[in-house]
């Protein structure tokens, strides 16, 4: 400071600001070397500590790295950068980053490398030259890149932690040098620029150009001081003429209410004060101004800056969101949904909640209003998660069922939609309970034979992929039963399919209680069935044996007539087949149709033998 000011009075320029053309970039143009010297210095110095002190773990890359490294150097010195385009000066942070990503992956020790302090360099030289863009972008590669290049387990660092601590210093040194020039730039070019202020006192003809209303007043007699020319205008005068007249003489009512209100506040302890209202003009009841003031103690005496911009248009569409917002509320007190909005400040709070929630859940809006803390209380614990982390900003809830308690104990699904809005949420939940309840018959008929409630093919397909996947792991032995029921299709033909369904059903029964609770049953076809079945323990390798017995049992389809349907089993398991599930059915398949076939054999051409 005291050298600035014996400059001022000696007549001595202070010194030229360092300041770099962004157009042209920092490697053209006067101070070059000035910019590159110093992380050209730091970057070899670092190197020259580090390399004697490292134990290479990939020496080829280790050199790659210290060529790239210092060509790099020398063409940022010495590279005709004028002669190419502007976004060619990022090659030499890039190679050099690329250079020091080299010698990291050559040292094998993870961050524990000396050479992790060199990354800083380049990134700092970005970020003092180039766009935030560019610092970000190169920035998140070189993280990806050091991601990528860490091995999981490094190798212990050959080097003594001293050397990483001689590189960190000599590169905080040489950044510290170079930010400290940076910094005394700065200080150059705000002293130019409080000199600038001092000429531009006289430039107050440019307010004339300004659209807003600029006015000056004395506290005294609030008689007018200056106008610019959008002021006058605005109040069908002139400078000249509005000049030493009082203020009152121009305002509306309401101008007067506000200019009032604001001189009640105004004074040196509170110099800047804005309106609190857009105030309707004189002859123009429709326009509206927005006032700031400023006092000003001066030789003159006191006096008030006041400053005006119209907000017309802003006032109009407030005027119309208000309207709007009226209009939104009629919707929504005569929606079946609930609608619904959530303020964050100060604390999580309903603002509005629409009359259908006691429809919905049995209390009314103002349960909800009164306390933010009695929605969470009826939610499940996933809703209320999932709430949670919305409201900490984790996660946004476009689309979400909730599970509230309704007041009579009952279970609601509310399907809600929320869209964020300033300072909060808002959103409209509908009572989809018995939607989703159709829903998931709907999804369980997808997967279960309507006749007999057992698998069809689609989930008997998915489960044995599971149950492959299970037994390989364990090494356990995995069987398929395939059965086909002899003589079903003449209980069709005799009786009918209301008999024929029946013996169906009656068969998925004595299936289910033969097997285990953890083996699977399955139709898949007419008369076909599928078990799933584990080969573990005396129950299950006795299994076909039982299932045998239970179907030759015959089954009551009238009052007076019973159908003997016994089965044809063919059995496969991983031991001969291995665990392929198209394979193990296909066999299983083939298997039964060998027992049927000798069935009918022994039994002289008929599919079945009836009982005697």
């Amino acid at each position: 400071m005291a050298t600035t000011t014996s400059n001022k009075l000696s007549g001595v320029p202070p010194p030229a600001p360092h300041v770099v053309d962004t157009t042209l970039g920092p490697l053209i143009g006067v101070g070059r070397l000035r910019r590159v010297a110093p992380f050209a210095i730091t970057s070899t110095l670092s190197v020259i500590v580090a390399v004697p002190a490292t134990s290479w773990t990939r020496p080829g890359l280790a050199i790659a790295g210290l060529i790239v490294g210092a060509v790099t150097i020398i063409a940022s010195l010495i590279a005709p950068w004028e002669r190419v385009p502007r976004p060619w000066q990022l090659v030499s942070p890039v190679l050099f980053l690329i250079a020091t990503l080299l010698l990291i992956a050559a040292a094998g020790t993870g961050f524990s490398s000396a050479f992790m302090s060199l990354t800083l360099l380049p990134l700092v030289w970005l970020a003092i030259y180039e766009s935030r863009f560019t610092v970000v972008s190169i920035g998140t590669l070189t993280a990806l890149a050091l991601w990528l290049l860490i091995p999981v387990s490094p190798v212990a660092s050959s080097s003594p932690a001293s050397i990483s601590v001689a590189v960190f210093v000599i590169c905080a040194v040489g950044m510290g040098a170079t930010l400290q020039d940076l910094v005394a730039d700065t200080r150059h070019v705000t002293f130019a620029l409080r000199a600038q202020a001092v000429e531009l006192e006289s430039a107050a003809m440019m307010l004339d150009v300004m659209p807003e209303h600029v006015s000056r007043y004395r506290v005294a007699d609030h008689a007018i001081t200056y106008c610019n020319a959008a002021w006058a205008a605005q109040y069908h005068t002139s400078p000249d003429v509005a000049v030493g007249q009082p203020l009152e003489a121009f305002l509306s009512k309401d101008e007067l209410a506000g200019l009032t209100a604001q001189l009640r506040l105004l004074g040196p302890d509170n110099p800047v004060l804005e309106d609190i209202a857009a105030r309707a003009v004189a002859d123009h009841p429709d326009q509206r101004i927005h006032w700031i003031d400023r006092y000003l103690v001066t030789a003159h005496g006191d006096e008030i800056l006041s400053i005006g911009r119209d907000v017309t248009a802003r006032h109009n569409a407030e005027a119309e969101l208000a309207a709007s917002e009226a209009r939104f509320r009629e919707l929504a007190d005569k929606s079946a949904d609930v609608v619904w909005r959530v303020r964050l400040d100060p604390t999580p709070h309903f603002d509005y909640m629409s009359p259908s929630v006691e429809t919905i859940l049995g209390y009314p809006p103002s349960y909800f209003l009164d306390d933010f803390s009695r929605i969470m209380e009826i939610l499940d614990e996933s809703s209320t998660t999932a709430i949670g982390r919305a409201l900490n900003g984790e996660r946004v809830l476009g689309h979400f069922d909730f599970r509230f308690r309704h007041a009579d104990g009952s279970t609601v699904i509310g399907e809600t939609r929320t869209t964020p809005v300033r300072g909060g949420l808002q959103g409209v939940s509908r009572d989809v309970t018995e939607l989703r309840r159709l829903q998931a018959n709907v999804a369980a008929l997808a997967l279960r034979d309507p006749l007999t409630g057992l698998a069809n093919r689609r989930l008997l397909e998915e489960l044995l992929d599971a149950k492959l996947a299970r037994t390989q792991r364990n090494g356990a032995v995995l069987g398929v039963a395939f059965l086909d029921l002899d003589g079903f299709k003449s209980v069709n033909d005799t009786y009918g399919h209301e008999c024929g369904d029946i013996v169906l059903r009656e068969t998925a029964r004595r299936l289910l209680d033969v097997v285990r609770g953890v083996d699977t049953v399955a139709r898949v076809g007419g008369d076909e069935f599928v078990i799933v079945y584990e080969q573990s323990d005396s129950n299950s390798r006795d299994l076909i044996e039982r299932l045998d017995r239970a179907l030759a049992v015959p089954i009551n389809i009238t009052p007076t007539e019973v159908a003997f349907c016994p089965a044809s089993i063919g059995i496969a398991d991983t031991s001969t087949v291995g665990y392929d599930s198209a394979a193990l059915l296909a066999e299983a398949d083939r298997a039964m149709y060998e027992a049927k076939r000798a069935k009918t054999t022994r039994w002289g051409g008929r599919d079945h033998q009836p009982p005697r």
